[in-house]
């Protein structure tokens, strides 16, 4: 009875030693990815904002609105690759062999972080299913020009700017929002194609269509006909120009009533997200033995190959349901061939334990060639 406590006391604290280092990994890993993705966005949308093509005061609003997905989709990856760092620093540093002598083996590692791991999946499936695709609905559509005015109020000085709605072209030297200086505007509508270039325009709107008032320039007309040009000055110069943008804003309220979670698809995509927590979960706690001077961090290629290979089939076979709604094909027939592989795993430590052992069957090499060569045939 002595032993048996005392057996039971030394497997709590390993199981809190290991779940606090799995999860200060997954932290770290998730900080740094997250930072990573927010980065490279804040990048792309303050490019977009130099273009004119979005309005600047609303970035900092929008990216916080996707933190949700991000976290949704790195939240896995990094789980994964904490389970790697740990169980590979384990092996790498003898210290794994602490918890074998105690009786505890891979499958016993499995059960110590397998509540961390449910934690994970509900955390993921709630974001996934119902915050994430309200706020990127609501980031999007902060992030939409709508109105020609928003668009001009946007231009930025010496930009060429396509006038969405239109087949209009328009660059200013000088941008006061409603009062434009040096204004050069482009009508595309083939052989009878306008240029003005006016030293001030003034906007004004109507619900069918938008007044555009010309000073001080000079209009060309039939900018590529065949026939003679037609050029004249001007002192005043209405040009109307049609309305053909519809009004996006929504609000709050609207998005979600829009959004429904019981479309099959995104259901799909939100519960294999979840699912591939715990299959990765088993996988990296196999993959992650190393062998003496190999190298903790060894197991990393291999293990990303492996994550790459998951959510990109993954990805196909989402895109392949969407553009195919009468397919049978269901994202859970993905997850079984890495389920399949994950038993394979555990079989092959619990029975064939010599297999590991024998320098003629570099089976992670192998792995690792199979999936770069699968990668370069979805890529190319």
């Amino acid at each position: 009875m002595h032993h048996s406590s005392q057996g039971m006391f030394k497997n709590n604290i390993l199981s809190k030693s290991f779940n606090l280092e799995v999860f200060k990994s997954t932290t770290s890993i998730l900080t740094i990815l997250f930072l990573l993705v927010i980065g490279s966005r804040f990048v792309s949308y303050f490019e977009q904002a130099s273009e004119g093509l979005i309005d600047p005061s609303v970035i900092l609003y929008a990216v916080f609105l996707r933190v949700p997905d991000f976290i949704s989709l790195l939240l896995p990856l990094s789980f994964f690759i904490g389970i790697l760092i740990t169980v590979s620093r384990l092996y790498a540093d003898r210290e794994i062999y602490a918890y074998f002598s105690t009786g505890i083996s891979p499958i016993t590692l499995i059960k110590f972080i397998f509540p961390q791991a449910l934690i994970y999946m509900v955390f993921t499936l709630i974001l996934s299913l119902y915050i994430a695709p309200v706020s990127k609905e609501i980031s999007n559509e902060l992030l939409k020009v709508n109105t020609f005015e928003e668009q001009i109020a946007s231009l930025a000085p010496g930009e060429i700017y396509g006038i969405k709605g239109s087949k209009s072209f328009i660059t200013v030297g000088e941008n006061n929002e409603t009062n434009l200086k040096n204004v050069i505007f482009f009508n595309d509508v083939g052989k009878d194609s306008i240029l003005i270039s006016a030293d001030t325009l003034n906007i004004s709107s109507s619900q069918l269509d938008y007044e555009l008032l010309f000073e001080n320039g000079s209009l060309t007309a039939g900018v590529f006909s065949n026939d003679a040009k037609m050029i004249s000055s001007f002192k005043k110069f209405e040009f109307p120009l049609v309305n053909n943008q519809t009004h996006t804003r929504t609000s709050f309220e609207n998005i979600f009533s829009s959004i429904n979670i019981d479309d099959s698809l995104e259901y799909q995509w939100s519960i294999s997200l979840s699912i591939t927590i715990l299959v990765l979960m088993v996988i990296a706690v196999y993959i992650g033995k190393v062998e003496p001077r190999q190298g903790r961090l060894s197991v990393i290629l291999p293990g990303m190959l492996i994550y790459i290979l998951y959510l990109s089939l993954l990805l196909l076979g989402r895109d392949h349901i969407a553009q195919n709604n009468q397919t049978n094909l269901n994202l859970i027939f993905i997850h079984l061939i890495f389920i399949f592989f994950a038993i394979l795993l555990y079989l092959k430590d619990k029975f064939f334990i010599s297999i590991t052992r024998n320098k003629f069957f570099p089976y992670k090499t192998t792995l690792a060639t199979i999936l770069i060569l699968f990668i370069l045939w979805a890529l190319f």
